[in-house]
């Protein structure tokens, strides 16, 4: 006993840091081409339409090990013919209520292969909502309205976080070791790159660009799941 408490005086553990940076992205010809594709029934044709909300990157540690955390009730609002926020990470057991804002009927649904459902059509002041007990990505979208897109990250460990308007992020308390970290955005392919943890942390930037024509990706889905 002796010893072993020697040991842990000896060898204390290893001091967690935040792994940061920022991540930048560059809108060509392919973008544009999948932006048209999608907003295209979005236009003076329905009416009360308010552009949509920004699209932030996200941002995680790729085969992290599962933690438990506490399951968060969180909404996505149907406002302006657009769900607000437009992209959300929760983890895994976590609510989202879908309050209806707008004078029409919406449906919302997604056929992601993480969670499967369909809402039916409800009206203005209604609300439904959905508990995601599968971890992975989620494309909700709207039946009635083609152009309504959601996009909702499922953890089952908290090393995530969704990069600000300048595109920085923070993923805080993440434990030294070799992990894979992974950005995905919204109209571009997902990046992964090999980091390494220490006491001090890791900056990591990245630079978006690509949109290849392929199938999406299976683990993280694709830049617009089957819009391509």
């Amino acid at each position: 006993m002796r010893l072993c408490l020697a040991l842990l005086l000896l060898c204390p553990a290893q001091e967690s840091g935040a792994v940061s940076g920022k991540v930048s992205s560059t809108e060509g010809a392919a973008q544009k081409k999948l932006r048209e594709k999608v907003s295209r029934y979005a236009g003076p044709g329905v009416a009360n339409h308010k552009p949509a909300d920004p699209s932030p990157a996200v941002v995680w540690l790729e085969g992290a090990a599962p933690a438990k955390m506490d399951a968060k009730t969180l909404d996505v609002r149907q406002e302006g013919i657009e769900f607000r926020p437009r992209i959300l990470a929760v983890p895994l057991g976590s609510t989202v209520k879908f309050p209806n804002g707008d004078d029409v009927f919406h449906n919302v649904f997604s056929y992601s292969k993480a969670e499967r459902f369909d809402l039916g059509k409800y009206p203005k002041g209604e609300s439904k909502s959905v508990e995601f007990k599968t971890k992975g990505l989620i494309d909700v979208r709207c039946e009635v309205h083609d152009h309504m897109r959601c996009y909702i990250h499922i953890f089952d460990h908290p090393y995530y976080a969704i990069a600000g308007e300048d595109g920085s992020y923070r993923i805080p308390n993440v434990p030294p070791g070799k992990y894979t970290l992974v950005a995905w955005k919204e109209f571009f392919d997902p990046v992964r790159q090999e980091i390494e943890v220490k006491a001090g942390g890791a900056q990591v930037d990245f630079s978006l660009s690509r949109l290849l024509d392929r199938p999406a990706d299976a683990v993280v889905g694709a830049a617009c799941c089957d819009a391509r």
